[in-house]
């Protein structure tokens, strides 16, 4: 997706936000401060859709430099009124589409990275045995969801953003990303019920 879609997305996404304001206002330690703020969160996410930390991590960082790209096209005001966080996570999920257009592929469970349980070491804590193999299970089961569910259930239970957020994330309607939601959650629940079934109910 092309820059105009992120100057125009911007339109959408207005808020009170003193960063935004440093932004707007030239503030030399303000872009720090947004990968500061933003960087872990939004490479979780990355790596929940890519299930690929090195794909995510540059993808992610694709996403700053169109950010700063975009801050710097549009005048004082605009910045002021961003709201800084949807708006940097439609900017990696459009990323993340391109990545998913060019390999025209997604990557199937038996190709995950060995790396993946430290990569999502920041969202599962320090879980263990049965927990942290439950999380796997989790994680493996989300890879097998349509494109838009993973989407959907990736930013409301791994990054908790409330429904609102998803839809101006996502651009789709609100209850759309409800339904969205809900479905996938079903599916997993499906899944992983059959997953432990066949594993004699772990």
């Amino acid at each position: 997706m092309g820059m105009e879609t992120e100057l125009e997305s911007a339109e959408d996404m207005r808020s009170e936000d003193p960063l935004a304001k440093r932004l707007a206002d030239g503030d030399p330690g303000a872009p720090g401060e947004l990968v500061e703020r933003h960087h872990a969160e939004l490479c979780r996410y990355a790596r929940a859709l890519l299930r690929d930390a090195l794909a995510a991590e540059d993808a992610v960082q694709t996403a700053f430099e169109r950010a700063f790209v975009a801050l710097g096209k549009y005048p004082e005001e605009r910045i002021e009124a961003l709201y800084l966080r949807p708006w940097l996570y439609r900017i990696v999920l459009n990323v993340v589409r391109n990545v998913w257009r060019d390999s025209r592929r997604e990557v199937p469970v038996a190709e995950t990275p060995e790396r993946t349980d430290e990569s999502f070491e920041i969202a599962s804590g320090s879980t263990s045995g049965a927990e942290k193999e439950a999380w796997m299970d989790a994680l493996e089961a989300l890879g097998r969801l349509s494109e838009r569910q993973r989407v959907a259930v990736a930013l409301r239970y791994l990054e908790d953003l409330p429904y609102a957020e998803i839809a101006e994330t996502t651009g789709w309607p609100e209850n759309t990303c409800k339904t969205l939601v809900r479905r996938g959650i079903g599916r997993l629940g499906v899944m992983l019920s059959d997953r432990s079934d066949g594993n004699g109910g772990r």
